[in-house]
């Protein structure tokens, strides 16, 4: 199950505390940014839940 990134909350990557470090430490290159926003690869998602855990906007949850 991929995540999913509730953009209202999430400010983008400009706007965010801690600079797009879901992107950061997404090992499996499923979030990318694009146009200063985070997308997500759903198919390279590996349920981790880093980005969950460490996304200080809470924007990020199961889809």
């Amino acid at each position: 199950m991929a995540v999913k990134i509730n953009s209202d909350v999430c400010g983008h990557i400009d706007n965010c505390p801690v600079q797009g470090l879901c992107i950061k430490i997404c090992e499996q290159d499923a979030l990318i940014e694009e146009d200063g926003d985070v997308k997500i690869i759903a198919e390279n998602c590996d349920d981790c839940d880093l980005c969950i855990q460490n996304c200080p906007n809470q924007a990020i949850t199961k889809a």
